[in-house]
């Protein structure tokens, strides 16, 4: 956890030392709002460092793993219920959104599924999410159809559904899911929310050692808001190294 207070503190004293107004001042809950856009920046680019993982070695992977385990939601608490979509396509779907807490990136998933006496026979799915315009290939080709024998299937992701696709002779009836979920929104006491309730004390939940990086974003956004360059620029600088 990282104490938003500290945040906060590390936020002004940044943006001052490098303003060339000596006074500037920024309302709290614009501060609040740049933590919150920059907590969500922080996790895309963490994400996205697994896309590129092959060619950084073991090591890598698991210091961004680790930087974002608090938000790994497991199998058993990931379960939904799947209805058959399309009949011809043997495509069964579930609602991402009836997850909770709610699903922002996914990570692995498998579905129990029947056929003739053989009940619930975990079916695991391919990790990389198939492209819809890749269905019929895979659909009709030998080495990757679904296959309830082999234990494996495919699926994909549209809007707000996650769909897994059979060969016509098994049927499933749930998907477990193991996803990344939202971070809880960073709050500070002393202003009114939009709702129109009053805010409260939170800190972010993030790991302490990922304080800096946090505090960089919010300091860039926030200087580009304000127009003050030489935040940008030193912020820029860091955020650059601190990988």
């Amino acid at each position: 956890m990282i104490p938003v207070d500290s945040l906060l503190y590390k936020i002004d004293q940044k943006l001052n030392k490098l303003s060339t107004n000596e006074h500037q001042q920024i309302q709290l809950e614009d501060k609040i709002l740049a933590l919150n856009e920059a907590q969500i920046k922080l996790i895309k680019q963490k994400v996205d460092g697994f896309s590129v993982i092959s060619g950084m070695g073991l090591d890598s992977f698991k210091k961004r793993y680790e930087d974002l385990q608090r938000l790994v939601i497991s199998y058993n608490n990931g379960k939904l219920n799947l209805y058959l979509k399309n009949q011809t396509l043997n495509q069964w779907a579930a609602d991402i959104d009836k997850l909770n807490p709610k699903y922002m990136f996914y990570i692995d998933s498998y579905v129990l599924a029947d056929k003739g006496v053989c009940k619930d026979r975990q079916i695991w799915i391919n990790k990389d999410l198939a492209k819809h315009g890749d269905l019929q290939f895979l659909l009709n080709n030998v080495h990757y159809k679904p296959s309830f024998e082999y234990q494996e299937t495919f699926n994909f992701l549209s809007s707000d559904e996650i769909s897994i696709f059979t060969d016509g002779t098994f049927t499933p009836s749930d998907i477990y899911i193991s996803y990344m979920r939202y971070p809880i929104y960073i709050d500070k006491v002393g202003y009114v929310r939009f709702d129109g309730q009053p805010s409260t004390d939170v800190n972010c939940e993030l790991e302490e050692y990922l304080e800096d990086e946090l505090v960089d974003l919010t300091v860039q956004n926030l200087a580009m808001y304000t127009e003050n360059a030489s935040a940008v620029q030193s912020a820029q600088f860091r955020i650059q190294t601190n990988e």
